[in-house]
C-alpha cells in the first residue's frame, strides 16, 4: 500500500465530536525529516498533516511498497511494527507542528498499545489504496520544557479501519532530558557489549525476518531467555546517532521473543508454497510499556513467557528485557490468526 503524487485523502474521523476536514491530506513528498526525527528520507512515512477538530488530525502516510525491515506476513499483511513506528512519527511531527515543541527537545516512549485487523486490511499484492491515521492527541501536560501527552491512531486504508495503536509518550528540554537518563538507567555492569556476544544468534526465518542482519536475539541455556544483541550500524534500527537504546529496537526484540515463543507453543514455522518468508506467528495485540534506558554497552537479555490464556485461541505471552537487574521494557503480547470483526476499545492509550 502506498500512496502517489496524484491521489489524496479525504478521512471523517470517528465520533460524533469530531468535524472533518475540506482539505484533502496529499500523498506526496514525505514531510521534513527533521519533524519525525529521521536522517534517511526513506524512512519518513508522513506526507501531510492537518488538523480536523480540537486535538484531532488526519496524517496522510506513504508505506514503501518494499521496506529493508517493516516486511509483510506470508498472506500479506502488513508488519504492526510498520503502523506502530508511522504513529510514533505522527506524534513527533504532530508534537512540533502543531504543539509548538521545539526541535531541540527529545522524546522518550512511555508506552503503547495496538490491536491489528488484518481480516479487514487489504493485502500487500492488491491494488495500492491510500493509507491514512485518524489520531486524537490528549495533552497531560505542557509548558516551555516538557510536553507529556498520548494519541490514540485509527489505522484506514482506503477510509476502512484496519487497527488501532495508542501511544504515550514525553518530549522534554535537553536539561530534562540530562535529568531523567542519569535517574532511569541501570548502573552498568561488567562484561561484554551485546553485538560481540558469543552466543549463536538464531536465525533470521527463526525470528520472523528475512535478513540475518535482522535478528535482535542470541541463544542462552534457557529456551525461553536470549541475549540482545546490537547492530547500531543497522540502517533503520539505527537511523541516527543515540545515547540508548531505541524503543523501537527494544519493541523489535519483544516482537521476536514472541514470535519463537509462540512458535514453540503452536508448532514449527514453515514456508508457503514458493514463498520463501516463514510462516510465523502473527502479531495481533499488545500493550508495551518502558521503564528505563537501555545502556548500549551492557549486556541485556530478553525473555518470552506464557501469559494469561485468551478466549478466542492464539499464543498469549509475557515477554520482557532486561539489563542489569532492571527491566527496560515489558510486554504482553498475543499472537495468531486474527478474529473476523476487532472488538471496540481492544487498543488506545486510554491511561
Amino acid at each position: 500500500m502506498q500512496g502517489t503524487d496524484r491521489h489524496a485523502v479525504v478521512v471523517r474521523p470517528h465520533g460524533p465530536e469530531a468535524r472533518p476536514t475540506r482539505r484533502p491530506v496529499p500523498f506526496g513528498a514525505g514531510v521534513p525529516r527533521a519533524t519525525v526525527h529521521k536522517r534517511a528520507a526513506t524512512e519518513v512515512f508522513l506526507t501531510d498533516a492537518v488538523q480536523t477538530a480540537d486535538g484531532r488530525f488526519t496524517v496522510a502516510v506513504r508505506w514503501p511498497r518494499e521496506h529493508d525491515l517493516y516486511r509483510p506476513g506470508p498472506r500479506g499483511d502488513e508488519d504492526p511494527l510498520l503502523w506502530i513506528e508511522t504513529v510514533r512519527q505522527a506524534g513527533i511531527h504532530l508534537s512540533h507542528r502543531f504543539y509548538g515543541v521545539p526541535m531541540d527537545h527529545p522524546f522518550v516512549l512511555v508506552g503503547l498499545t495496538f490491536a491489528v485487523d488484518p481480516a479487514t486490511a487489504p493485502r500487500r499484492h492488491a491494488r495500492p489504496v491510500p493509507v491514512a491515521l485518524d489520531v486524537v492527541v490528549r495533552r497531560e501536560a505542557q509548558n516551555a520544557r516538557r510536553m507529556a501527552a498520548s494519541a490514540e491512531a485509527v489505522v484506514l486504508a482506503g477510509g476502512r479501519a484496519m487497527g488501532r495503536v495508542g501511544l504515550r509518550w514525553q518530549a522534554v528540554d535537553p536539561a530534562r532530558y540530562e535529568v531523567l537518563r542519569a535517574r532511569n538507567s541501570p548502573p552498568k555492569p561488567i562484561g561484554t557489549v551485546p553485538g560481540d556476544t558469543d552466543a549463536t544468534p538464531l536465525t533470521a526465518r527463526t525470528v520472523g525476518r528475512a535478513r540475518e542482519r535482522d535478528v535482535l536475539l542470541a541463544a542462552t541455556r534457557d529456551d525461553d531467555t536470549w541475549m540482545l544483541r546490537l547492530d547500531t550500524g543497522h540502517p533503520v534500527l539505527f537511523d541516527h546517532a543515540t545515547d540508548h537504546i531505541p524503543g523501537m529496537v527494544l519493541l523489535e526484540a519483544l516482537r521476536q521473543a514472541a514470535v519463537v515463543g509462540a512458535a514453540r507453543r503452536t508448532g514449527p514455522a514453515t514456508t508457503h508454497g514458493t514463498d520463501r518468508a516463514p510462516r510465523t506467528p502473527l502479531l495481533r495485540s499488545g500493550t508495551v510499556v518502558f521503564e528505563a534506558f537501555g545502556e548500549l554497552d551492557a549486556p541485556a537479555t530478553v525473555t518470552a513467557r506464557s501469559g494469561p490464556a485468551t478466549a478466542d485461541g492464539g499464543p498469549a505471552l509475557s515477554v520482557s528485557a532486561v539489563q542489569g537487574g532492571r527491566t527496560l521494557a515489558r510486554a504482553d503480547l498475543l499472537c495468531g490468526p486474527a478474529p473476523r470483526r476487532m472488538r471496540d476499545g481492544a487498543a488506545g492509550a486510554r491511561r
